[in-house]
């Protein structure tokens, strides 16, 4: 009820709304893209879905960052960085995807690949923006006293233990050394989804633990 409240009462100047209608309308393109494969028809017009998908996909993965924004008495939230780490995370979380299916090695030996190069790159790439969103001088004493939470307080062994070690240190070591073994990168995919969901909840939680004044 609340959220066809959204789509059918929008208030465009919120990105719940805006978010709203981009996971919709993603909904509705592969449910399309879905049919006309499954029906072979529509050949013509496949490659149209296809860039229109891969472009509400980038807004799918990347408008929480724009709806945290919003929340002006969250500092830590008003990070230029939180975007392309969120879309970051969304291609790890595909390749990760891919990679778990393939555990049993039936995918093709390129497609193994690029996978392994996404992974690999995204988590590097996810390393930087971690570190880089946590050291930059923040401007304000409130996202100081989140960031000194995640180090250091409440949060500092689910994020150096978990989202560090577990989701990011450990699956690089092991696609570095392992390569393309798909069973080795399952496990390292897993890693990286348990990292990512303990990131993801950190960065939620911990700006909403220091009280307003």
């Amino acid at each position: 009820d609340r959220f066809l409240n959204v789509l059918l009462r929008p208030q465009w100047k919120s990105w719940l709304v805006k978010g709203g209608y981009t996971i919709s309308v993603f909904g509705g393109l592969m449910a399309l893209s879905a049919a006309l494969r499954f029906f072979n028809i529509g050949a013509a017009v496949m490659p149209v879905i296809n860039i229109l998908l891969m472009a509400v996909a980038v807004l799918a993965a990347i408008y929480t960052a724009f709806l945290f924004a919003q929340a002006k008495g969250r500092d830590f939230w008003q990070s230029p960085i939180l975007a392309p780490h969120m879309l970051v995370h969304s291609l790890m979380a595909g390749a990760a995807v891919f990679m778990m299916i393939n555990f049993n090695g039936v995918a093709a030996s390129d497609w193994a690949g690029l996978l392994h190069n996404i992974l690999f790159f995204g988590i590097l790439i996810n390393l930087a923006l971690m570190t880089l969103e946590l050291v930059t001088n923040h401007p304000t004493q409130e996202a100081k006293m989140t960031v000194n939470m995640i180090l250091h307080g409440r949060y500092r062994n689910m994020f150096w233990v978990g989202s560090v070690l577990l989701g990011n240190i450990i699956p690089v070591v092991l696609l570095f050394v392992m390569g393309t073994n798909p069973l080795i990168s399952a496990i390292a995919a897993v890693c990286v989804m348990t990292g990512m969901y303990l990131t993801e909840r950190i960065w939620v939680e911990a700006p909403q633990r220091i009280q307003l004044v």
